[in-house]
């Protein structure tokens, strides 16, 4: 049977800031699965002496006590939890029964009355514990478990002349009541029946709670990781299992905040870290803008927003694309107050100076129009697409259209590679047809677009780095960005060896898809023209493939930048290698070199070397409970955009003429 090994202190007494003190230790070992009853044989005559089991869970929380099998097992699992020598120490009073006893404790005795229980405050319901003292010493309440309680009186925080304690049944003859002599401290026993005709234990049973406290040091352990899902009911839950007690949602909730804050710190001193952390970023990755990585990827760009949901909020924005291989490669991250013209504004400004333009570019989002605006400020020469996916939602939410037939329909528009649109949009009711043709269909048709946007027609990369970091957008800002930066290395180091031990023509998402193209090109025929002109039989219908331009007129060939089935059948009738006419982004090779530049650890936090001028920045959370009287919510931008080997951090006041904008800049990691 697994024991437990604990620190014992006796001896002692407690003194009036609740603290064990004059005490002796020794070492002891419990059994996980004892009983209370196994607990107090600790070597103490028990015929003459009662004994009091305490510990205490925090330093300045209140002694618990140990006084059945049910709070002998909560200290288990505490221990268990924590299995530190020190922690959790049992401290030990023993009691003379005699002091205590029915037979001595009688009518016209003389008591001396602790001073700690002498205030009482009628405003409460609260069960006050009485403690008598005899020659300085603290003893029981007639052995009878916490069975009596204070009735309440008129006093208010003062010096009571009488105390009437009563059993908590209304039906009960058990009783004490005593008064004071002369308005001294001590009190004369006027009356004192201690048989109980009431069924005690079940009205104690009934009558227990737990803290605040308690229950945050119980949960704790259990939220360390930050992945884990532990909701208000899991812990109600959870403390009827362990405790047999129930205990309100507002109690556990509040337990569960104040066990994260003691974790994770207050969420405005997460903010207080920021210049620290990104001092030692700029010393960790020294350098400025580099554009490796989206230099060797298709150049097109996914952007979007998700709310955090820490304390202060926010939104985490980002811009990502594919690598070579199919993974998704971030290229920057930003926190920003609100989603509006001037944080989208500044996000794609710091993009381009970081990657600058490339030829044949193009962005791909929702149609919020914050974005919208802003690329067509800053890359005015640079076509936006709409994502098919949110604007099939938009159409439903508006028309409220058959879902299953118009998904047909609408998906097929979007991703043809020929002209079948026409004949495809005469089959959408009116509205449906005028709203997709004002939305622009260069916006979201493949084949009416103004450069290659191959297969990304989604915002779906961006959305699931947003599921990806669906538990971290509960952090704090410092932990976000710490746990930010910790799985985009992970990807970046795992796409990396991928690539480094790819030894296939292509990487891997495209080779597959060149496979299934050759499998799909077995039975055709090929009929040839001129050396680098053909015709392609294919199931009764005729295709032809311009091998020197790279075209068949499927259309596949020229958008995907792979050999179609058409092509390949030609390909092979020539017996010419496919990786010849493959886009040189999906090879191994430009796979590497994406993800060139390694990510490199921080080092600990103890050993960060902060100037003072750094240490004394401040950084506000976004919003009105830290900012100067005067200053709107909506008025402060809080950015931090992790691009490349830089980050931002832009602060701008705004509604306030004296305060001027500033932006604080700092190197940081690059994900290229």
């Amino acid at each position: 049977m697994t024991s437990l090994t604990v620190l014992l202190r006796h001896s002692g007494k407690w003194n009036i800031e609740s603290n064990y003190v004059d005490y002796s230790i020794e070492g002891i070992l419990v059994k996980e699965y004892a009983s209370y009853s196994d607990l107090v044989q600790l070597g103490i005559d028990l015929s003459s002496k009662s004994i009091k089991i305490q510990y205490k869970v925090e330093e300045n929380c209140t002694p618990m006590e140990i006084h059945n099998d049910i709070g002998y097992r909560v200290y288990v699992e505490l221990k268990k939890e924590n299995r530190e020598f020190g922690r959790y120490p049992l401290c030990i009073i023993t009691i003379e029964k005699e002091l205590v006893s029915g037979g001595s404790l009688i009518q016209g005795y003389i008591l001396q009355i602790d001073e700690a229980v002498q205030m009482y405050d009628s405003d409460t319901d609260d069960t006050l514990a009485l403690d008598f003292v005899s020659s300085g010493q603290a003893i029981g309440v007639f052995e009878l478990d916490k069975n009596l309680i204070i009735s309440k009186t008129n006093q208010r925080k003062v010096m009571v002349d009488n105390y009437a304690l009563l059993c908590m049944s209304e039906d009960c003859e058990g009783r004490f009541k005593a008064s004071s002599i002369n308005k001294l401290e001590l009190f004369k026993v006027r009356e004192f029946i201690d048989k109980h005709t009431c069924t005690l234990k079940d009205k104690v049973y009934e009558q227990r709670q737990t803290s605040g406290n308690l229950i945050g040091g119980m949960i704790r352990p259990k939220l360390t990781n930050h992945k884990r899902k532990y909701t208000p009911k899991d812990i109600i839950d959870d403390v009827k299992s362990d405790l047999d007690v129930d205990v309100s949602y507002m109690l556990v909730w509040r337990a569960k905040e104040n066990a994260m804050n003691f974790l994770r710190g207050e969420p405005t001193d997460s903010y207080k870290k920021l210049p620290g952390y990104l001092y030692t970023m700029d010393k960790t990755y020294p350098g400025s803008h580099i554009r490796m990585g989206f230099d060797h990827c298709r150049p097109i760009m996914v952007v979007d927003g998700s709310h955090l949901k820490s304390y202060y909020t926010g939104t985490v924005v980002s811009a990502s694309t594919l690598d070579g291989a199919g993974h998704i490669l971030p290229l920057a991250y930003g926190v920003i107050d609100l989603e509006n013209d001037a944080a989208w504004t500044w996000f794609f400004e710091q993009f381009k100076i970081a990657y600058g333009d490339r030829k044949n570019m193009c962005i791909v989002s929702d149609r919020n129009e914050s974005i919208i605006k802003s690329i067509s400020r800053v890359y005015p020469d640079v076509p936006h697409f709409a994502c098919i996916w949110h604007l099939r939602n938009n159409v439903y939410k508006k028309f409220k259209k058959s879902h299953a037939k118009l998904s047909e329909i609408y998906f097929s528009m979007a991703k043809a590679y020929t002209q079948a649109v026409d004949s495809l949009m005469e089959k959408v009711d009116i509205r449906v047809k005028e709203y997709l043709e004002s939305a622009g269909y260069e916006k979201w048709v493949r084949l009416y677009a103004p450069v290659n946007s191959g297969w990304t027609m989604t915002s779906n990369i961006v959305e699931s780095i947003n599921v990806a970091l669906v538990s971290a957008r509960e952090l704090p800002i410092y932990d976000f960005l710490e746990e930010v930066k910790k799985m985009f290395g992970h990807w970046n180091c795992s796409n990396r060896k991928e690539a480094t031990q790819t030894y296939t023509t292509l990487g891997k998402k495209y080779q597959e898809m060149l496979t299934l193209n050759e499998a799909m090109s077995t039975r055709m025929t090929v009929i040839p023209s001129t050396e680098y002109l053909h015709m392609v039989t294919d199931g009764g219908r005729n295709y032809t493939v311009y091998l020197l331009e790279r075209k068949c007129v499927c259309g596949r060939f020229q958008v995907d930048e792979l050999p179609c089935p058409h092509d390949w059948v030609v390909l092979k009738s020539k017996f010419l290698m496919p990786e010849d006419y493959c886009s040189n982004y999906y090879k191994p090779n430009s796979v590497v070199m994406t993800y060139d530049v390694p990510m490199y650890p921080l080092p600990d936090r103890n050993e960060w070397n902060i100037p003072a001028h750094v240490a004394e920045e401040v950084v506000l959370p976004p919003n009105g409970k830290d900012l100067l009287e005067g200053q709107r919510r909506s008025a402060i931008i809080l950015s931090v955009n992790c691009y490349s080997r830089k980050i931002n951090i832009h602060v701008a006041y705004m509604g306030r003429e004296d305060i001027i904008s500033e932006r604080v800049e700092m190197l940081h990691v690059g994900f290229s």
